[in-house]
Formats: structure tokens, sequence, C-alpha cells
């Protein structure tokens, strides 16, 4: 149910009571108290996840009254993903980690995968159907949905696996939520190196594919006439192939992201004619593309800056999203979901004076209200504010950061947390962050930098970091400690570096190849030996000749065959030289980083006589998503912080 607050949209939020004493650190490694908050279409009601322990359910909510329509169980899966179909029908993805046996008796798939399928629950009748489940010949998982209305009915495109004899297709269904048969629309090439996007106009016609060989690097955009595809445009890309954003602005056309002189820019591209336009004119660069519901064509752009702005290119859209963020003067505003007329919109609202909570705008009555805090028992009171700064590297480069301080105390000789995000071409802003809130919540500042590597800056940033693992992408860290501490800020004698996946390999490399730098170090899934891990990629992707491979390779500066350089810059090669004590993390159904590399880690430390502990997240993936794995983390990474670098 609603939370009882509303407001008027022309009026500020009232002000909150003073801070209590910071929650239990089980409330931050909690599951959020919801997920994926939806408007349906038609405005009338809302669909969310509630997490129950292990398990989630989605709630369908009747917004006139509140009255819970449904509550929809959905058990220990991992729910990936949730989508309106019209106004009385929501699909919704799991995945586990699992073996899977197609609906041809003469398949089987060797090794583990992240397996999705998805469901669709009926409203009106309470029942539920498995998408491509009866479907000849196809395997009852998918890779991806879409939603359109087709013919004045709601539709489901996925994205699945057909087979024919010993030959697998990567494929294209139709699917008739309302009961109709499910229909092949198209097929891509045989499955093995090479990958396909399928693009859907607002009615859900086939308009154009892309294909992509990751073995050889080529690219290539198709149109659809009649039942023939045509190439307009071909590309050999063995790294940053162009990609579709989404249909353009003006009819017949797609937004079409490529790099040039290794600048990320948009063009539009005619699907009459093949013929790409001018380059967009985005003064800040962009984040991501706004699209309307129904046409689905561009209607706005997610800026590059650093409250992600959102920009409409029609006046009244753009009137109507500053009439919403005027509601909450000096928070940031979000947006989460929205009706199909864009008059009921579903925001994330952080501040001082909300806290972190999603908020229903209702734009016909002028009113906002309350949908629930982001995280229960974390209200306005117990989160810190979080602050964009930036800092300079050794070499002058400015380093975007986040940096969030410990409610209630000043900002001098602080204890410092040091996390480097994942990825490592991804980046921090100014969200929800519940990890980083907890730490600060403990008395820690923590600083989470936007390393040169980072997205979200433009390519020639996230480019600076191509070759630089263990070298200036890991010194951007130490420079803000060295930033910090300047300012008096934060204790150089009291700095632990805690981090995921890359950041996990940050953390290693910051106690190994800067040892009076930090005093201890977490890793959560990281990286300890980078000759290992491309080796385990090459296995997995058949071959040094894939996209993914190559990935790497230029990220961690291999030129050639020759990938001895790379132990210089792998803990595990400079065990020798770490002091500070080391927890490893690791789930053991890690696909992207395997558990061997925390093991190895563990073991080469063990050996030398080095403090470390190893914390094995049983059942777990690489992202954290059960919520007692969540708060064993959590209370693993506090206890020996606390105990390392106490925050007093």
């Amino acid at each position: 149910m609603f939370r009882i607050l509303v407001v008027a949209l022309c009026a500020a939020l009232f002000a909150w009571p003073a801070a209590a004493a910071p929650p239990p650190i089980e409330t931050y490694g909690r599951l959020p108290t919801l997920e994926q908050v939806l408007v349906s279409p038609d405005g009338t009601k809302l669909a969310y996840v509630r997490p129950e322990g292990e398990s989630r359910k989605i709630v369908i909510q009747n917004l006139a009254d509140g009255k819970i329509l449904a509550g929809v169980g959905v058990g220990t899966e991992k729910l990936r993903d949730l989508h309106w179909v019209g106004d009385n029908h929501i699909a919704f993805s799991t995945s586990t980690t699992a073996r899977v046996r197609s609906n041809s008796s003469s398949i089987d798939f060797v090794g583990r995968g992240e397996i999705a399928q998805t469901r669709v629950y009926d409203l009106t009748t309470r029942t539920f159907q498995l998408v491509l489940d009866k479907t000849p010949n196809t395997g009852n998982f998918t890779s991806g949905v879409q939603v359109r209305m087709n013919e004045g009915k709601p539709t489901l495109y996925a994205i699945g696996l057909r087979f024919s004899g010993v030959e697998s297709y990567q494929s294209l269904f139709r699917v008739d939520v309302l009961g109709g048969p499910t229909r092949l629309l198209d097929s891509g090439p045989s499955v093995g190196d090479i990958s396909t996007q399928w693009i859907l106009d607002g009615s859900g016609a086939n308009i154009a594919r892309t294909e992509y060989d990751s073995k050889d690097g080529n690219w290539r955009l198709l149109v659809r006439a009649g039942v023939k595809w045509y190439p307009v445009l071909q590309e050999k890309a063995p790294l940053d192939p162009p990609w579709v954003a989404g249909l353009g602005a003006a009819p017949d056309t797609l937004l079409l992201g490529r790099l040039e002189d290794g600048m990320e820019v948009y063009r539009p591209l005619s699907l009459t004619t093949g013929k790409l336009g001018d380059p967009l004119d985005l003064k800040n660069g962009v984040r991501g593309f706004i699209f309307d519901s129904v046409t689905r064509r561009a209607i706005g752009v997610v800026e590059n800056d650093v409250d992600s702005t959102m920009t409409f290119f029609a006046p009244s859209d753009q009137a109507a999203w500053a009439k919403i963020t005027r509601a909450f003067p000096g928070e940031r505003v979000t947006l989460e979901s929205w009706s199909d007329n864009r008059k009921q919109v579903v925001v994330r609202v952080q501040g001082a004076k909300t806290g972190a909570a999603y908020m229903f705008v209702d734009l016909t009555a002028g009113r906002a209200s309350m949908v629930d805090d982001m995280q229960a028992g974390l209200g306005p009171d117990e989160l810190a504010t979080p602050k964009m700064i930036t800092y300079k590297a050794g070499d002058g480069l400015e380093i975007p950061a986040v940096l969030t301080l410990p409610k209630g105390r000043d900002a001098k000789n602080l204890p410092l947390v040091v996390m480097p995000h994942g990825g490592p071409e991804s980046y921090d802003g100014l969200g929800f962050d519940w990890w980083s809130q907890a730490l600060a919540a403990r008395g820690y500042a923590v600083l989470q930098p936007n390393f040169r590597g980072s997205s979200g800056y433009g390519q020639a940033f996230t480019a600076k970091g191509y070759g630089e693992w263990g070298r200036k992408m890991q010194t951007d860290l130490s420079d803000g400690v060295k930033h910090l501490t300047a300012a008096g800020m934060v204790d150089p004698k009291r700095v632990c570096i805690v981090g995921a996946s890359y950041g996990g390999y940050a953390a290693l490399a910051g106690v190994a190849l800067e040892p009076e730098v930090y005093r201890c170090a977490v890793s959560l899934a990281g990286l300890s030996d980078l000759h290992k891990m491309l080796v385990w990629q090459r296995s997995r992707m058949g071959g040094e000749r894939n996209s993914t491979t190559r990935y790497w390779r230029r990220f961690m500066g291999v030129e050639g065959r020759d990938e001895s350089g790379l132990a210089a810059y792998s803990a595990l090669s400079q065990v020798s030289s770490i002091k500070a004590p080391v927890l490893l993390i690791h789930g053991k159904d890690d696909l992207v980083v395997p558990y061997e590399q925390s093991q190895f880690m563990a073991d080469a430390l063990t050996a030398a006589g080095k403090p470390v502990e190893l914390v094995t997240l049983s059942a777990e993936d690489h992202w954290l998503s059960r919520e007692a794995t969540r708060i064993q983390m959590l209370q693993a990474t506090v206890t020996f912080l606390e105990k390392a670098n106490p925050p007093n």
C-alpha cells in the first residue's frame, strides 16, 4: 500500500525528524523494498516486485483506491525483468544457474549457464503461460523480450533458440498473450559466433536486424523488404561495432551509434534509402535515449552530465518533466516508468528530505504520492547524501568521483574506504547505493572514483583506460586518496580499498602494487590472475578469435600473443609485496569471474603466511542476487573493516 504522503506538485516536501542511531547492518544488505515499479499503459495500475526473504512476489495494485489486485509468487528463482503486456498481463523473466535440455530430444547443452525463462500472468484469468514451452523444436528459454500492440492486441516478442538437426538458430517469435498461437517470425544465422539483434517498430513489424560475427569482427545492418533482407551498412569491427540505439525521432529512421575518430556519435539512418544523416547535436553527450511507449520513437535524451539530465525534444514533454522535478526542490529525480500518455509517472527521488523513495506522480490530478522507500528502514534520517567531486590524477586528467561522508560527523581525519566500481566500463553516479551507505553509516568516508576507462564520460575518457589495468587506472584511485588527504578530510593511515568484479581486482592490486597506501582490502568476485582469466575466457568462447577476448586484452594491455607481462599487474604474482590483511568473498555460481580466482589468491596468501580470509557465498552468482548472501557479504565486510581499520 502507499505510504501516507501527498504533496502538491508546486510545493516543497515537509521537514523530517532528527537523525536516529544507525540501523543494524542487515538493514542495508536486505533486498530492496520494491524493484521495477511499473505503471500500466492506461495509468490505472502499478506492478512492482516485493522481495520476501529469498522469494519474490509481483504485486499488482489499483491506483484509484490502493487495493491489491494480485500477488504473484515467483519463488526463489532470480527475477530479472518485468513488463506490462497491455493492461491486464504481466511478463516476467527469471533465471537460474543450471544445465538445460531443449524440447528436441537430440539436443543437450554441455556445461552450466545462466538460463532465463519468461512467463506471462493473466490478471483476468489468474493463469500463467510459459513462453515458448510448447513451440516445436525450440528451447523454452529466452534471451530477451519486447512488448508491442500488434493489430490492437498486446503482444510479446521473444528471442529464443530454434533447433534443426544438429544446428541451432537464434530466432524471433511472436507470442499472443490472449491465447493465440506462437509464431516464428525470423531466424538469424546458425548460432556460433554470430549474434543477431532485431528492431521492431511501434506496431511490432520486424523492420531491421543487425548481425555481428565476433570471430571475424564483421558487422552488418539489414532492412526488410517483403520477405527478404537487404544489407544497407557493413563494417569490419573487431572491437566497438556500431549499435542501434532504437527508432529515430522521424518516421522510418533508426538511431545508429558508432565511434568516429574516437568519439561516440549518433546519426539517423534512413530505412528507405539506407543513408546516414548528420550527427545529432548532443552538447554533453548521451547516456541514453528516451522513447515513446507507443511509437517507440526517440522523444528525448538522458544527458551525459552529473545529474543525468533528461532533455525532451518536444516543449510540452519538457514542461511536464520540469513540473515533476519542481515538486522535489533540491532532490535528485529520475524516471522509473510512465503510462502511454505520460500523465501517470513513477520517479525515484533521492535527497535530504525524501531519503531514497519511489514516488507516483499524477500530472492530471496534480499530486504526488509516496509508494515506498527504496530500502525498508532507511529513511532520510539514516541516509547520507552523496556528492560529486573531481580531482586531478598524476598526469593531470580530471577524475570524477562520488564522495559519501558519514552523516553528522565533521569531514576531518575520517577513515576512508576507496570503492572502485566493476566493469571496468561502467560508472558510479548519485543514485542510491546500499553498499556505500552501509559503510558511511559505520563512520567511514566512501570514495567511488570514476577512473579512466569508466563509461559515462565519453568514449575518449573510456579509451584512456586501454592498457592501463594495474597502471594508471590503479593510480587514479590512490590519487583520490591524496586529494582527500590534502584537503584534511581523511586520515591517510586509515585507508582501505573495497570492490567487486573489476573493483575486486583493483582492491587486490591496490594492496599488491601500492602497499603503502592501503591498510586492508576486500575483494568481492575479483580477478587475481589476469593470464588465467584470459585462458578461462578463451576456453568458454572457443578460442582466441572472439570479441570478448579482444576486449579484455585491449584493457589489460596485451599486444600480440605474449601475455607474460600480465604477471606484473596480477596480485597473485605479487603476493610477496602484500602487507595488509585481505578478505576474499566469492559466489560459487559465478559465471563471469570464476570462483577459482579467489581460491588461487587465498591459497597463495596462506602459503606465504599472509593474513587472509575466504568467504564462500553458496549458490550465489556474480551479481549478489540473493538476500542471504548479500547480508553475509556485508556483515563479513563490515566485521573485517572494523577490525582492520576501526572507524573511531
